[in-house]
Parts: C-alpha cells; structure tokens; sequence
C-alpha cells in the first residue's frame, strides 16, 4: 500500500484499492495504520470541494517529509551537500569551497561542517535524516573506503562510511563520484527515463560512468569508466589541451563564433575526446552520451563538433546531450543512492 501511495503521489482509496490490488476495508486499514505512523496524510479537500453536493472522495498522499536523506560531494576543491524529503525534493543546498592540497582530515571536517549546514537550512532535525549518501573520487571497495585515488594521494585507505557518520545511526552509503553523477543523470538529468548511458565527466580531470538497463556499473573493483588512465584513449591529451587554453567556455563559443584558432583548438580537444568516448560506446552501445561536469556549460559549442568526430568512429549516430544539473549532480548522485536504500527499507519492512 505505501509502494502504491508513493508512486500514485495522491490518491482516492479507491484507487489504492486498484493499485495494490486488495479490498476496500484493506485498503482503509492499511491507510489509518500509515497515516498512524505518519507516513501518510489526508489531503483536505479544497473548499469549492467541500461545498459541492454529495461528500467529496477522501484523498490521501505519501508524507515525503516524515524523513529527508543528504547527499555529499567530497569534491577536490569544493563540498557540496543536498538535503532531500523522501519524494526526492531538494529542500536545501550548502557548499564550501577547499584548498585541493588540504589534508584528509581538514577535507572531512569541512564535509561535515557542510552537511550539518546543510540539515540546519532545511530545517531538519538530525534524528529525522534516515540516510547519507556520500561521493568521493577515487575507487570505493565494498565496505565504503578508498581503494585507490588520483587526485587525492592521501585519500586511500580511509572509511568515509565510518568518518561522515554525522546523523546518529543513519547508515552511510559511499561511490565513486562519477557513478554517482551518472546515477543523478538517469534520475533527475538529462538522461532521465534512459536505461542504456554512457556519462562523461569533464573539468580538472576526465572519467566515465557507465548505465545498462538503468544499473550503474561499477565493474569488479569499481573501477568500470576509468578509461583515462590508458594513454591510448586520447584523454590525457584532451585534458592538457584544455587547460592550457585559460578559460575552455570562452574558447568553445569563439569557436562557435567562427574564431579559425578556436575551431582549431576545439576540433583538436573533441578529436582526442572521441576516442575514449568512442571505445566506451562501442563496448556498450548505450542510447545515449551525457556530458557533465564544467564544460557542459559550453552547451552545442561542445556537442556539434563532438558530435562530428565520434561519427568518424562509430557505428550508428549518437545521442550526445549536456547535462543539465549543473554543480550538484554528484551530490544529487549521492541522495538518490541513500533514497533508495531508505525505499526499500521502508517498502520492505513496513507492517
């Protein structure tokens, strides 16, 4: 019955009754020991309703704020936290921006500055987050430590489940931060309803998450879409290519302007970007390509010529579309991991 509540978002008894497929007397039983746990609501009826002839349907409703989850981004040189109801409604934002050479110690102290910021601004009270989701780049055992990190040398060997446990008992859930965007692409981005997705990750460093049949794959050690450490694959080169030339916005719309240079630049940086791109998609043959991070701000300035090149190199033409949530796609990642472990708890074990 909540399962059918959740997803009709509102609705009559009646039309539980047909969702979950039980009796009436069921179906208000079931409702009034919800409602008991405040897990869902009544919905008044508006008063043009209550003055209309005959007694208006009792309607009901999922109560997304009886409980919220955070997700954090535990970023190179920012944190980034969200706080969502259980309709998965962001309900408050908080960042910090970190110096990239900080120590282990400081970069998860300001994490969980951020994350109790960001439950204060929702008004939320710590023993009502039900869950943490938290994204880290580097590769994620099982047990939710940093096997192994690039960016962050220091970072390996930590237990982020252990050492962002802000909220009491909530559990901690820790990934990869560009599976975790990838996730947030399918869920709320422009990959959304998509089951098959390739999610390229672009700013001070190129990585890859990988969607099929609507699972993020993380490979056996984690580690699937982490195709840039193999020099063949043409992103190292893109990614020196990039940052030699200032600020990469500015260069994609001169070249979108006709700048001769700039188009130079870009055909050179899309041309090494294709490669990698064009491997994964030939592994995959995904129903589409995201691109997120910084440069999707560059928008078709990016895609067209990115565009042209994979044409070159694959089979079938490709769905490449920029992703559209901006900075808080890894931590919006991260809040859909902690929501759905919260999902099925609740849908699992309510009675």
């Amino acid at each position: 019955m909540l399962r059918a509540l959740h997803d009709l978002r509102v609705a009559t008894v009646s039309e539980l009754a047909k969702a979950a497929g039980v009796s009436r007397p069921t179906t208000e039983e079931a409702l009034a020991t919800l409602v008991t746990q405040g897990l869902a609501a009544e919905v008044r009826p508006e008063p043009a309703a209550a003055r209309a002839v005959g007694r208006p349907a009792r309607r009901f409703e999922f109560n997304a704020r009886v409980g919220h989850v955070v997700g954090v981004d535990v970023g190179v040189g920012e944190i980034r936290a969200v706080t969502v109801d259980l309709r998965g409604t962001v309900v408050a934002q908080e960042s910090a921006l970190i110096r990239a050479d900080s120590s282990t110690e400081v970069r998860l102290g300001e994490a969980r500055s951020v994350m109790r910021r960001c439950a204060k601004a929702a008004r939320v009270e710590h023993a009502d987050i039900l869950a943490v989701g938290v994204a880290s780049t580097g590769i994620i055992d099982d047990n939710g430590r940093v096997a192994l990190s690039f960016r962050l040398p220091d970072l390996p060997g930590t237990d982020l489940s252990e050492a962002l446990r802000v909220f009491g008992t909530a559990p901690v859930l820790v990934g990869n931060d560009a599976r975790l965007g990838t996730l947030a692409e399918s869920w709320l981005g422009a990959a959304r309803g998509i089951g098959d997705v390739v999610n390229v990750v672009t700013g001070r460093h190129l990585t890859a998450g990988i969607m099929l049949d609507g699972v993020v794959r993380l490979g056996r050690h984690g580690a699937a879409g982490e195709i840039a450490v193999l020099p063949e694959a043409g992103w190292r080169a893109a990614l020196e290519l990039i940052e030699s030339q200032g600020d990469p916005i500015a260069l994609f719309a001169a070249a979108g302007a006709g700048d001769a240079a700039a188009i130079a630049t870009v055909d050179r940086f899309t041309a090494d970007l294709s490669v990698g791109i064009a491997a994964l998609v030939l592994a995959v043959d995904p129903d589409c390509v995201v691109v997120s991070g910084p440069l999707a701000r560059a928008g078709e300035h990016l895609l067209a010529p990115l565009r042209t090149q994979l044409a070159r190199r694959c089979l079938f033409p490709l769905d490449v579309r920029a992703s559209t949530l901006g900075p808080d796609a890894v931590a919006l990642g991260a809040a859909k991991l902690a929501l759905t472990e919260v999902e099925r708890d609740l849908f699992d074990s309510v009675h």
